[in-house]
């Protein structure tokens, strides 16, 4: 056996040894159906379950069950919109609607711009970016369209207008 082989064998051995003494997963302390329920339709700024939370970033299964919960009461979702710009004002569509970012000005933060055709106007924005979730409430639409301020001050709509510019940010219009 050459030295490579032997190189490669043990290392794919040193592998099983570890994957076999690693912790097993508790399966069974998966947050229940009632569980991510109540968190998929809690307003913003409610208090969260950090076991919830820590469970759908730490368990794929678990994510993968929030956001198809997130999915079907959602009045629009893209769960991987690709974000386009022209370096003034950032876009893209979920469903039925446009989500634009007008840039900030010396006198006004950005602004979230959200326009749509769907017969009920969303009352909550939710995106995901990895294990990071923000979830905003959104005012009552004027003339077919929402206008968010996302003021540096504020930091859940500060780091909202980050994660929209995000390609990988799933959005979520409740």
């Amino acid at each position: 056996m050459s030295d490579e082989a032997r190189l490669l064998a043990e290392i794919h051995a040193a592998r099983a040894l570890m994957r076999a003494s690693e912790p097993a997963r508790d399966t069974s302390r998966r947050p229940g159906a009632a569980e991510l329920w109540a968190h998929a339709t809690r307003e913003p700024g409610e208090p969260v379950d950090l076991a919830l939370v820590r469970a759908i970033r730490a368990d794929p299964a678990t994510a993968r069950r929030y956001r198809a919960l997130l999915a079907g009461q959602a009045i629009a979702h893209a769960p991987l919109a690709a974000a386009a710009s022209d370096g003034a004002v950032a876009s893209r569509r979920v469903g039925p609607f446009t989500l634009g970012i007008l840039p900030a000005d010396e006198d006004a933060p950005p602004l979230l711009v959200l326009r749509g055709s769907a017969a009920r106007p969303p009352r909550v924005i939710e995106a995901m970016l990895g294990d990071e979730t923000v979830r905003l409430a959104l005012p009552p639409p004027t003339d077919g369209v929402i206008l968010v301020a996302l003021d540096p001050d504020v930091p859940e709509a500060a780091r909202l207008g980050e994660m929209l510019r995000d390609r990988s940010c799933a959005v979520f219009l409740l």
